[in-house]
């Protein structure tokens, strides 16, 4: 079976995690911030790096299928993994269809007039079927995207630091600069900064698929731990700065939450047909996040039928070692869920992203606990497997965790965030139910046997 190197690695990585996060919902954190998005997003780069060291400990302690949701099991039983696996694929396909109506909000840029569904179905369809491609092909395809999009931020970055040296890039002057109205109003963005942390973790939950891919990837303790900080590093220091340089140069009554500020900066810098230009590429951009997503999923949901947790046919693989039940049923969830834009237009995006990021950071809060508990059960069984260790341990883990529970309490300082937090504490209830339905049938076939 193919695998990953350590360069299909970091593509895949970057892949999940840049994406509508920062290209579209930038744009309402900064509207709820002001001028604290960018230590937001700076400290959320510094919760992802906490977690991502967590995951990387554990998968290379024990690299099998399903990551941390088999390490939750180990240690908190087999409750807690059904609850975390079906989270970790409940969130993927709502973060899916998020991703995939960002893409149809650029795609109606140029064609106003079709409807956001049909947009969605279209794009939700072509990228399932770019998911029956084994891991090789699928890093091929993903290089394209995943490089477009960090050199675009690249780019943004470079140019907006021109400017604030002094050189002008079309209608955008030093003079442009909007230095004083963010130093007049600093405290007035903390509240904002507490209730957009939702969003700002949910931009960086896409670290789930550092875990999955570690267990496909060729020697993980010598290539995952080197990548990885390569990852966390450049995804940090790219969206803080990019933050930083939107409310610097964006006035905030321009800010409009169903147009991406990459594309109204990259207007006002007047490079030809940039609306248009920047426009695709963050199209190209959302599209390797849903890529990546699906990969992710469709590996959590072959775990959980592993575990029989999941319908069996998830289990099937191709010559390629492809999962591709597991795609294909992932697949049809985002195309059933991308017909909610035909119901909620105006509001899909948010709804979608808040569901997704609340159970995104339940499995985070997972990831912490399980750590502390993991770290004691390897040195007891096995002290030779712990190869990797995250730092600053037991401490770390209990932060982490408490953060982002401050996160999540914090969620109704943004209202429009709270039917994401209803949806998403339903779901969490409706899959522990349906374990217990699923254990309950189970035992009874047992009995009749």
């Amino acid at each position: 079976m193919a695998a990953f190197n350590k360069t299909d690695f970091i593509v895949m990585a970057l892949g999940n995690i840049i994406g509508s996060g920062i290209f579209l919902a930038s744009s309402l954190v900064i509207s709820t911030a002001g001028a604290w998005a960018p230590f937001a997003y700076l400290f959320g780069g510094l919760v992802m790096m906490m977690e991502v060291s967590f995951i990387i400990e554990m998968t290379i302690a024990n690299p099998v299928s399903g990551s941390f949701k088999a390490h939750a099991q180990e240690v908190f039983g087999e409750w807690w993994g059904f609850v975390i696996g079906w989270m970790f694929w409940t969130s993927g396909v709502l973060g899916m269809i998020s991703e995939v109506t960002a893409c149809a909000i650029f795609i109606r840029l140029w064609f106003p007039t079709v409807p956001l569904w049909t947009c969605s179905l279209i794009l939700a369809l072509g990228i399932t079927l770019i998911n029956f491609n084994d891991v090789k092909g699928l890093s091929k395809i993903e290089l394209g995207l995943a490089i477009t999009k960090v050199v675009t931020l690249l780019a943004f970055v470079s140019m907006s630091f021109t400017i604030i040296l002094g050189i002008p890039i079309g209608d955008a002057t030093k003079d442009f600069l909007q230095f004083q109205s963010l130093l007049q109003s600093p405290l007035e963005g903390f509240p904002g900064m507490l209730g957009s942390l939702l969003l700002i973790l949910f931009a960086y939950t896409g670290t789930g698929i550092i875990g999955i891919a570690a267990v496909e990837t060729e020697k993980p303790e010598k290539t995952v731990p080197p990548a990885t900080r390569i990852v966390t590093f450049t995804v940090t220091i790219l969206y803080t700065l990019s933050v930083f340089f939107i409310i610097t140069l964006l006035p905030r009554h321009l800010l409009d939450g169903t147009v991406s500020p990459f594309v109204q900066l990259f207007t006002i810098f007047k490079i030809p047909y940039a609306g248009d230009l920047v426009n695709f590429i963050l199209l190209t951009a959302g599209m390797s996040a849903l890529n990546s997503q699906i990969y992710s999923s469709s590996r959590m949901l072959f775990s959980l039928a592993k575990e029989k947790q999941a319908p069996q046919i998830a289990k099937y693989q191709n010559t390629k070692g492809v999962p591709i039940a597991a795609v294909a049923i992932s697949g049809l969830i985002l195309l059933s869920g991308a017909m909610l834009s035909y119901y909620l237009p105006e509001k899909i995006f948010i709804y979608t992203l808040s569901a997704s990021g609340f159970l995104a950071l339940i499995n985070w809060m997972s990831v912490s606990a399980t750590h502390f508990y993991y770290r004691k059960k390897i040195l007891a069984e096995n002290p030779n497997n712990l190869k990797y260790k995250s730092p600053f341990y037991p401490y770390l883990s209990w932060i982490c965790f408490f953060i982002i529970l401050i996160a999540l309490l914090s969620t109704p300082l943004y209202p429009d965030q709270l039917p994401g937090l209803y949806s998403g504490l339903l779901l969490l209830l409706f899959i522990s139910i349906a374990y217990f339905i699923c254990n309950l049938w189970r035992s009874k076939g047992i009995k009749k046997t």
